[in-house]
C-alpha cells in the first residue's frame, strides 16, 4: 500500500505538469483537514516520548495511526473532484463486497486453499477462528474481525443508499448487495460487527428528519434487537448463537476477559499520561528489544491501543478528532446538502463511519486495511460533498434553461 500511494502521487506531481490538468487545493482547505493535522502532529511528537524505546517502532505504527489517515483523505480530497466520480467509487465498492461474498462462500463450501490452511494450522490462525462455536470465516482479509467489520460497513452504506430516490435497476442491485453483505457478516463470527448495522441506521434515523423513515428502520431496529436480545430463535444455528452473545455481555467470558486486562492496564498507566510509544503495544516492545508488563497484556481494541500507545492525553484528543468530525459531517449532511440522492449517499457513509468508530471500542479492525482507508475515502466524500451538491444544482439549472429555449 506504501508503494500504490507513492505512485498516486507520483501521478498526481506529473499530472499537474499538463495545464490541462487542475487540482483544487482550495477544497483541502477545510476544518476536517485541519483536525486532522492536529492529530497528525500529536502523533510525530510522540517520537520524542521518553518511554519510547524504538523509532522503528514509531515509524512502522505512526503510519496506521495517523500519516493514512491525512494522506488518503487529502487526496481523496483532491482526485474525487465531481459526482460521477463519488457514484463510480460506490459501485467498484458493491463489486469488491460481492467478490468477497464469493470468497466466504468457497470457504464455506469447499474449503480453504493452501495458504489459508497455512495461516489457519501452522501460523496458529485455527486458535482464534476455529472456535468451540464454529468457523469464523475471513473471505481474503486478514481476519475474521477486520472482514465481518467490513461487511457490516458495507451493509449500512448499500442499504440506506438503496432508500433513496436513485434509478430502480441501482436500487434493486444495492438491496442484493446490502443483504449479501449482510449474509457474509454472519459468516464471519464478529460479534462487534453487529453494533455496525444498529449504529448506523440510528444515525440514519436522525439524519433523515422523515417520520416514514424513522417509523420503518427504527421498527427494523426494535425487531432485531428484540430477536437477539430476548428469544432464542435460531440458537441451534452458530452465527445465531454466536451473534446473540453481544448483546449479553455481561455473560461473555470474552468480553470480561477484556474488561480484567484492561483494569490492569489501569494500574501501569498511572504515570504514563503521554502513553508507551507509538508501535510499542501488545507484545510489539519485545520486538525492540523493550519489555514491560503492558507488552504482555493484548489490547483487543483501537481505542485501547491508542491509549497505551499515546496515553490519556492522546486518547482524548483521538475521541475529541472523532466527535467532532461526526458532528461536522452532520451538521454538512442535515443543513447544507438540498440533492435527495447525493444527500442519501452521504447518509450511507455517514452510517456506516460512525458504526465503525464506535465497533473501534471493542476491536481494532477500525483501522486495519481495507477499513482505515474506506473510511478516509468516505470522509473526503461527506466535506466534498457541498461542492457536488453545487455541481448538480447547476446541471439541473444548465438542462432546465436548455429546455426552456427549446420550447420558446
Amino acid at each position: 500500500m506504501d508503494l500504490l500511494i507513492l505512485f498516486v502521487i507520483a501521478s498526481l506531481i506529473i499530472n499537474k505538469i499538463n495545464p490541462k490538468t487542475k487540482y483544487n487545493w482550495n477544497r483541502v482547505n477545510n476544518p476536517m483537514t485541519y483536525s486532522i493535522l492536529i492529530w497528525v502532529i500529536y502523533c510525530f511528537l510522540e517520537l520524542f516520548n521518553p518511554q519510547s524505546v524504538s523509532s522503528q517502532a514509531w515509524f512502522t505504527g505512526a503510519r496506521g495511526m495517523s500519516l493514512y489517515f491525512i494522506i488518503i483523505f487529502i487526496l481523496s480530497t483532491l482526485i474525487i473532484n465531481d459526482y460521477k466520480k463519488v457514484k463510480a467509487i460506490l459501485f467498484i465498492w458493491s463489486i469488491l463486497t460481492i467478490i468477497a461474498f464469493i470468497k466466504v462462500y468457497i470457504q464455506k463450501n469447499y474449503g480453504f486453499d493452501v495458504a489459508e490452511k497455512r495461516w489457519l494450522y501452522v501460523d496458529g490462525g485455527a486458535r482464534t477462528h476455529i472456535i468451540y462455536s464454529g468457523i469464523r470465516y475471513f473471505s481474503f482479509f486478514n481476519d475474521a474481525a477486520t472482514f465481518g467489520c467490513s461487511m457490516a460497513f458495507s451493509f449500512v452504506v448499500f442499504i440506506i443508499s438503496a432508500f433513496g430516490k436513485i434509478n430502480l435497476k441501482y436500487k434493486i442491485y444495492y438491496i442484493i448487495v446490502s443483504l449479501i453483505a449482510l449474509y457474509s457478516m454472519f459468516q464471519s463470527g464478529t460479534r462487534v460487527a453487529m453494533a455496525i448495522p444498529f449504529i448506523g441506521i440510528a444515525t440514519y434515523l436522525f439524519l433523515s428528519k422523515r417520520i416514514r423513515t424513522v417509523l420503518i428502520f427504527g421498527g427494523i431496529l426494535v425487531f432485531m434487537f428484540l430477536f437477539f436480545k430476548y428469544t432464542n430463535i435460531g440458537q441451534g444455528n452458530s452465527n445465531i448463537r454466536r451473534a446473540r452473545t453481544a448483546f449479553n455481555p455481561s455473560k461473555d467470558a470474552s468480553f470480561l476477559v477484556r474488561l480484567e486486562n484492561q483494569n490492569k492496564m489501569k494500574t501501569y498507566m498511572v504515570d504514563k499520561p503521554f502513553g508507551i510509544g507509538i508501535g510499542l503495544s501488545a507484545g510489539r516492545a519485545q520486538k525492540y528489544g523493550s519489555y514491560t508488563k503492558l507488552s504482555e497484556l493484548p489490547t483487543d481494541s483501537w481505542f485501547v491501543l491508542v491509549w497505551i500507545e499515546t496515553g490519556i492525553v492522546g486518547l482524548c484528543l483521538y475521541i475529541g478528532l472523532l466527535l467532532f468530525i461526526l458532528v461536522y459531517c452532520a451538521y454538512i449532511i442535515m443543513f447544507k446538502l438540498k440533492n435527495n440522492e447525493l444527500r442519501q449517499y452521504m447518509m450511507g457513509l455517514y452510517g456506516g463511519i460512525a458504526g465503525m468508530m464506535i465497533a473501534a471500542y471493542a476491536n481494532e479492525a477500525f483501522t486495519q486495511f481495507p477499513n482505515g482507508f474506506i473510511v478516509y475515502i468516505g470522509l473526503a466524500m461527506i466535506s466534498l460533498s457541498p461542492y457536488f451538491d453545487k455541481e448538480i444544482e447547476e446541471k439541473e439549472q444548465k438542462l432546465y434553461n436548455s429546455v426552456r429555449e427549446r420550447i420558446n
